[in-house]
C-alpha cells in the first residue's frame, strides 16, 4: 500500500531534518513511521518540480493551501490513498471526475470551520467534496462525533486519533543553557485562532514576561496594534518566532504555558492542539481555553487547567496561582508529561493510522 501526504505548508526541510535525527517528526503525522507497519508513505510539494521563485509567487498570489497541490494531480494515481488536511480543490476534482483509482482521507483540523454553515458557494462546494471523501481522521473525540453527525454516510470511516507530539524531542530540558531553571515567564504559542488579547490582559501587573511565540501579524490583532507601531505592545510582552531548538529553550524557561484560543466552549475543531501537545510533552503546567476538542487532551485540575472563553479574570487567577505554587506546577507538569508520553506519541498515531488505512 502506498500513501501520499499533502501538507498544508512546505515541510521538506522539517522532514529531512527528522530523517537525519536533527529535529522531530510531530508535524509529519506518522509519515516517517508508517513503513514499519507495512505502509509506504511519501509527500509531494510543488517545490519539488518548479523553481523556488515561481513556487513562492504561486503560493503568495495564486495557489492557496487548498489549491497548491492541484498542478500535481496526475501524480496522485501512483498512490492508493491521499491523506491531507487541505487540498480541497483536488478533492473537488476527484469527486467531479468520479475517480476511484485512489482513496481520499481527510485529516480533520478545521473542516467544520471551513465549510461553516454551507451557505456560500465555496462552502457548499467544499461540503459536497468532503461528503465524497473515503474517510476522515479527527484529532479529538468531539470533532469525530461532529463529523459523523454532519456526514452520516461517512460515519463508519470516521475515526479519532490524538494529535502526535514527539516526546523524545519535546521533553524537559535540564541541560539547556538555562540550566533547567524556570523564569517568571508565561508562554503562549501559535498563530491561527489564538486569543492573545486575553493572555496579555491576564498577565498585566503580574511582574512576568508574557512571551508570545508567534508571527508579529498574529499579535497585531491585540486591540489596535500595528506592525508599524510595535510600541503599542505592552512592555511586559515579547513577540517572536523560534526555530525548533530555540523553541525548546523558550518552553524550558517558562513557568506556565497558556493555550488561549478564540473559540467558544462548544467548538469542536482542533485549534491549539499542536501547541498544547508540545507544552504537555515538555512537562509544563498548562492553562487552556475550554473547548470540546480540548477535552480529549486536558483533564481539568489533573494534567492542566481549563478557563472559560475570553475570561481574563479566570485566566489571571490561574496564572497567579501557578506562579506562586511550585508544587502545583510540578504536579500538573508531571501529569501532562505522562499523558503526552502515553497518548501523544507519534508511534501510537502511526500504528493507529496504518491499521485504519489497511481497513479502508
Amino acid at each position: 500500500m502506498k500513501v501520499l501526504y499533502l501538507f498544508n505548508k512546505v515541510l521538506a526541510k522539517t522532514i529531512d531534518d527528522a530523517r537525519q535525527g536533527k529535529g522531530h517528526d510531530s508535524w509529519c503525522f506518522g509519515m516517517l513511521r508508517l513503513p514499519k507497519y507495512g505502509v509506504q508513505a511519501d509527500h509531494l510539494e510543488i517545490e519539488q518540480f518548479m523553481p523556488f521563485w515561481l513556487t513562492r509567487f504561486l503560493r503568495r498570489h495564486i495557489l492557496t493551501m487548498h489549491y497548491a497541490h492541484l498542478p500535481l494531480f496526475p501524480l496522485f494515481f501512483r498512490y492508493d490513498i491521499v491523506f491531507t488536511s487541505t487540498a480541497y480543490s483536488s478533492l473537488v476534482l476527484k469527486a467531479l471526475l468520479h475517480i476511484k483509482r485512489f482513496k481520499w482521507v481527510i485529516l480533520d483540523f478545521n473542516v467544520l470551520g471551513t465549510i461553516a454553515d454551507g451557505k456560500g458557494f465555496r462552502q457548499k462546494m467544499y461540503a459536497w467534496a468532503v461528503s465524497k471523501a473515503d474517510g476522515i481522521v479527527c484529532i479529538s473525540q468531539a470533532a469525530a462525533d461532529a463529523m459523523k453527525k454532519r456526514f452520516p454516510k461517512l460515519a463508519e470511516n470516521v475515526i479519532f486519533l490524538r494529535e502526535a507530539t514527539d516526546p523524545n524531542y519535546f521533553k524537559p530540558q535540564l541541560d539547556l543553557p538555562a540550566g533547567g531553571m524556570e523564569k517568571d515567564v508565561v508562554i503562549s504559542v501559535g498563530n491561527y485562532g489564538r486569543d492573545f488579547t486575553t493572555v496579555i490582559e491576564a498577565t498585566k501587573g503580574l511582574n512576568v514576561e508574557c512571551r508570545l511565540a508567534t508571527k508579529p501579524a498574529s499579535a497585531v490583532k491585540y486591540r489596535h496594534m500595528s506592525i508599524d507601531m510595535p510600541e503599542t505592545i505592552p512592555p511586559h510582552v515579547t513577540v517572536k518566532t523560534y526555530p525548533h531548538d530555540k523553541m525548546l529553550h523558550a518552553f524550558a524557561e517558562s513557568k506556565v504555558a497558556v493555550v488561549a484560543v478564540a473559540k467558544r466552549d462548544d467548538y469542536t475543531d482542533s485549534v491549539g492542539t499542536f501547541a498544547l501537545g508540545e507544552a504537555m510533552s515538555m512537562g509544563k503546567a498548562v492553562i487552556v481555553t475550554h473547548t470540546k476538542s480540548m477535552e480529549s487532551y486536558v483533564k481539568d485540575g489533573i494534567n492542566g487547567v481549563f478557563v472559560p472563553y475570553k475570561d481574563q479574570a479566570a485566566m489571571r487567577t490561574e496564572i497567579s496561582k501557578l506562579l506562586r505554587n511550585a508544587d502545583l506546577r510540578s504536579r500538573l507538569g508531571s501529569e501532562a508529561r505522562k499523558f503526552a508520553v502515553e497518548y501523544l506519541d507519534p508511534e501510537r498515531f502511526a500504528r493507529g493510522l496504518a491499521e485504519y488505512f489497511k481497513k479502508l
